[in-house]
C-alpha cells in the first residue's frame, strides 16, 4: 500500500518588509523593532520620501508654498488654495532630492543594524508614495514611525502613519 500522506515540511517564504523612514531618531528606533521583529530571514526595503520643494517666484510678498484662503461671496471662508510654482530646473533638483532620499534610506538602514536592505528614495506625498511601493515591491508588511505632535499640530497636519493605515492593503506596523 502506498502512503498517501506528504510527510515533507513546507516553509513560508520570508517576508517582505517595508520600513518608512524620516529625518528622525523614531526612524532609526522603527527599523530597529521591525529588525527585532523580524529578524535576519526577511527581506527590507526602506524607503524615505523627500517633500517636493518650491521655487519662491519674485521677490514680491506672494511665495509659493504658502496656503491662501478661498472665500466665496455669501459663505464665508470656504478652504484653502496651496499655491506652488515650479522653476524651470525641477528636473535636477528633483533628481537631487531622489537620490539624497535614496541616501538618507540607506543610512538609516545602517545605522538600525539591518543588513542588506534595499534603499529607495521617492518624492512627493509620503503617505502615497510609502502605499505605492508597498504595494509594487509586494511588500507583506509596512514599518512605520509614530511621531509625538503636539494638538495643535495634529489639527493642521495629516498623520503620514494615519494615511497609511488607512490606505495600505497590507498590515501596518506603528512602531513608537
Amino acid at each position: 500500500m502506498t502512503d498517501l500522506i506528504d510527510t515533507s515540511v513546507t516553509t513560508a517564504t520570508s517576508p517582505h518588509v517595508l520600513i518608512a523612514v524620516d529625518d528622525s531618531e523614531t526612524s532609526v528606533r522603527a527599523a530597529q523593532t521591525a529588525y527585532r521583529l523580524f529578524g535576519d530571514d526577511a527581506h527590507y526595503t526602506v524607503i524615505n520620501v523627500a517633500t517636493n520643494e518650491t521655487v519662491l517666484w519674485g521677490e514680491d510678498s506672494l511665495q509659493s508654498g504658502m496656503v491662501y484662503p478661498l472665500a466665496v461671496p455669501g459663505a464665508g471662508y470656504v478652504g484653502a488654495i496651496p499655491f506652488q510654482v515650479v522653476g524651470t530646473d525641477s528636473d535636477e533638483v528633483a533628481t537631487d532630492r531622489l537620490d539624497d532620499a535614496e541616501r538618507r534610506a540607506d543610512d538609516i538602514a545602517r545605522e538600525a543594524g539591518i543588513p542588506a536592505a534595499q534603499a529607495l528614495g521617492d518624492t512627493g506625498d509620503a503617505a502615497d508614495a510609502i502605499v505605492a511601493a508597498a504595494h509594487d515591491h509586494h511588500a507583506d508588511v509596512i514599518v512605520v514611525g509614530s511621531h509625538d505632535r503636539n494638538w495643535f499640530a495634529r489639527l493642521f497636519t495629516g498623520s503620514v502613519a494615519k494615511t497609511v493605515v488607512r490606505d495600505a492593503d497590507v498590515p501596518v506596523l506603528i512602531a513608537r
